[in-house]
């Protein structure tokens, strides 16, 4: 860069008295002495310690308590088998982590010399500065009244966008440079001013809103909600498909948590250990120097990071601190939740059965709906983060959250702390980080998931499935809105996506399994931890309109047509059409009703063999059980659900989850009664019912059903099933 000196070459040694002690009016409490420090360490210690008993507990109570309690009911109720170890082991984790930090801080507050503001590398008692400055100009910094505005706060030394030059977040700048002329001179100063730079990291920026300090009590306020809730032991009700709207809220909500909760402790660990252990830079030096490529490397981290949506947010957070540039965590974060081996498989297993050309081949079948989802989510993570690049050429530190920005100062002084760190030194940073970033990620996933369940009892009032039906534009905004609001684990939305109606447009399956990943509540919620409103409108804006204009195009390019089911070949006269409900959502027509054939030679039942759920509702599903059932007396257990339009038929129904109570759906099955059945049972009762097992085929698939002789053959009302779902 060309050397612009001043004329006059008169050194001068500058003592810049700085009074950092005066009211910025952001509402931030200034006053984090050693008491309040303590005192915020604590309540994360305690508050972590306590979800981590929960869970201990929760799977204590599932495995060694009596059936009929409520807590040893409560983790089954929320969660699928599959995830209870998962559970486990958060607790263990936190448990650990806890007392470890507990440790430390006892050891803490005995020592006279500690000091807690050493550790956090920020003086929060804003004492007075001096710092001496003798710099040399190498380069153009712009105008001089420019440069004078060009000072941005940065990790070791980030210049604002008018220095003709720019820093990765994280990256360290040792380079000596020429100062303009002070902001508070009239007219430029013609000197040369020889500036010796220490760099303090303590420094404070006091720009928009650029302060954010550790002690938020408000956060431990509201992690207390789902802690409460477990202490009053709900929820305690067995899931039911007649739960009230306040018993689906609380359900949907706590599982929501626990949910996630796993993926959350695995992202802090993580985070934790980068922190520690990864150098600064280390990340940034093995990416291309050139954005563009960057980005499309970040893209594809989650093949080497991965992650759920659920705990990506703090992974993102540590690498952006280790170096790598805004662009390409952001480009990690919204890809990685899908490109990773884990997704992907579990896409491709949910829709392996959607294999016949011209009846159910969604997308032109399995690997077409895996291509399609991760390739797009390629683009739309590609593009979005490209996007974000030049929102940072303009706009720099701006777009950062305080918090996270402190921690990119932080990050700098590494390059210069050559001191050996003791094992000591290495867990209490350990340790400190990952409860700082699970007290801040819980707090706002508490939040999220407060919202979604909301959104659910919003969704479940409203009737759309005309609207997806016939109008793909309007079925791809509603199934991206549904995305956003029910807030699934991208590990499992691909099983939920796959039981939406067949003939709901497949673009509009593309879009869910596309955008939930990236942008849910919860995850918008965490967002305001790590972006500033400006960026996350920009990412916002960008996902959606890109995954809708693709989910279009690949709907008219690759998409289907999957009428609704035919009603069938005999129809009862005067059938009116009724409305089936899974997952809240009306989704259209119920042809099971439409095709009984009343006058079938009903036969007296005698006793069936009893079957589970699982074995009737499968059985239609191979040629050689169909063969081996057909006409078979059985007993099968469920729940009744009338048919409003029919009062010799009804729904033996049971509720079925893919990984918690917030993805539930309804499995039902027909069964017709020679004899009326109206008001013969209230809805959601649990029956035992004996009849003959009859199929029916459908554009090249078959349903179950039951052939009952008599009203006396169904047998309730009769305990619940002490496992309220039935097994994937």
């Amino acid at each position: 860069m060309p050397d612009h000196a001043h004329p006059h070459d008169d050194s001068h040694n500058h003592g810049h008295d700085h009074d950092h002690s005066h009211d910025h009016g952001h509402g931030h409490d200034h006053s984090y002495d050693d008491d309040t420090y303590f005192i915020d360490q604590l309540c994360m210690v305690g508050l972590s310690g306590a979800f981590g008993m929960i869970c201990l507990c929760l799977w204590l109570f599932k495995t060694f308590g009596e059936s009929n309690n409520e807590r040893s009911r409560m983790l089954g109720m929320l969660l699928t088998p599959a995830f209870h170890p998962y559970v486990l082991l958060s607790g263990i984790g936190l448990v650990v982590i806890a007392f470890a930090r507990g440790c430390i801080l006892w050891g803490q507050s005995r020592d006279p010399s500690f000091q807690p503001f050493a550790d956090h590398h920020h003086d929060h008692g804003h004492h007075h500065h001096d710092h001496d400055h003798h710099h040399h100009r190498d380069h153009d910094c712009g105008p001089p009244e420019q440069a004078a505005t060009a000072v941005a706060p940065a990790p070791a030394h980030v210049h604002g966008p008018a220095c003709g030059h720019e820093h990765k977040p994280g990256e360290a700048c040792d380079h000596s440079h020429d100062h303009a002329a002070p902001a508070a001179t009239t007219a430029p100063t013609e000197a040369h001013h020889e500036h010796g730079h220490e760099h303090h990291h303590h420094d404070h920026d006091h720009g928009e809103a650029d302060h954010d300090h550790g002690w938020a009590p408000w956060r431990y306020v509201v992690i207390l909600v789902p802690i409460i809730l477990y202490l009053l032991g709900l929820p305690s009700q067995t899931p039911s498909i007649s739960d009230a709207g306040h018993e689906r809220f609380i359900g949907d909500f706590t599982s929501i948590i626990y949910e996630a909760l796993p993926f959350i402790v695995l992202g802090v660990l993580l985070a934790g250990l980068l922190e520690e252990f990864v150098p600064q830079q280390a990340l940034a030096s093995v990416v291309p120097s050139n954005h563009v490529p960057a980005i499309m490397v970040g893209a594809l981290l989650g093949l080497v990071f991965p992650m759920c949506e659920c705990g990506i947010i703090v992974v993102m957070k540590r690498l952006l601190r280790k170096g790598l540039p805004l662009s390409v965590c952001v480009a990690y974060m919204l890809a990685g939740p899908v490109i990773n081996l884990v997704v992907i498989g579990s896409t491709y297993v949910a829709f392996a059965s959607y294999n016949q050309e011209g009846k159910n081949d969604v997308l032109g079948g399995p690997y077409m709906v895996v291509g399609l989802r991760v390739g797009l989510a390629y683009i739309v993570a590609v593009v979005t983060a490209i996007i974000v690049h030049w929102q940072w050429e303009s706009h720099g530190n701006n777009l950062i959250h305080p918090s996270v920005l402190r921690g990119l100062r932080q990050g700098g002084m590494e390059n210069d702390n050559n001191t050996e760190r003791t094992a000591g030194d290495r867990l209490n940073n350990i340790t400190q980080t990952a409860l700082n970033d699970f007290v801040d990620i819980l707090a706002f996933l508490v939040l999220g998931a407060i919202m979604a369940a909301i959104g659910k009892l919003v969704i479940r009032e409203s009737n759309v499935q005309d609207l997806i039906r016939d109008v793909p534009a309007v079925a791809i905004g509603i199934m991206m809105l549904i995305a956003v609001l029910i807030c699934l684990c991208s590990e499992a939305d691909a099983f939920v996506a796959a039981n939406f109606p067949l003939f709901w447009p497949d673009g509009s399956k593309l879009g869910f399994l596309v955008l939930g990943p990236m942008l849910d509540l919860k995850l918008l919620m965490m967002f305001t931890r790590v972006f500033r409103a400006r960026l996350i409108t920009t990412i916002v804006a960008a996902l959606v309109i890109q995954v809708f204009a693709y989910s279009m195009v690949a709907h008219y390019i690759f998409g289907k047509t999957h009428p609704p089911e035919s009603p069938g070949t005999v129809v009862r006269p005067g059938l009116e059409r009724t409305y089936l409900v899974t997952a809240g959502i009306t989704i259209g027509p119920d042809p099971l009703q439409q095709l009984v054939p009343f006058g079938v030679a009903y036969r007296k039942s005698g006793k069936g063999e009893p079957i589970s759920y699982k074995d009737f509702w499968e059985m239609a599903t191979s040629e050689s059980q169909r063969e081996k059932w057909k006409d078979k007396l059985v007993e099968v257990r469920g729940q009744f659900e009338p048919i409003a339009s029919n009062d010799q038929a009804f729904h033996l129904s049971r509720l079925q989850i893919t990984c918690c109570y917030s993805d539930r759906t309804t499995l039902r099955s027909a069964a017709v009664v020679k004899e009326s059945v109206a008001g013969l049972y209230p809805y959601g009762a649990w029956i035992k019912v004996t009849g003959h097992i009859a199929f029916r085929e459908d554009r090249g698939s078959f349903k179950t059903m039951l052939i009952v002789d008599s009203k006396d053959d169904i047998i309730g009302p009769i305990p619940p099933d002490p496992d309220p779902y039935v097994p994937q």
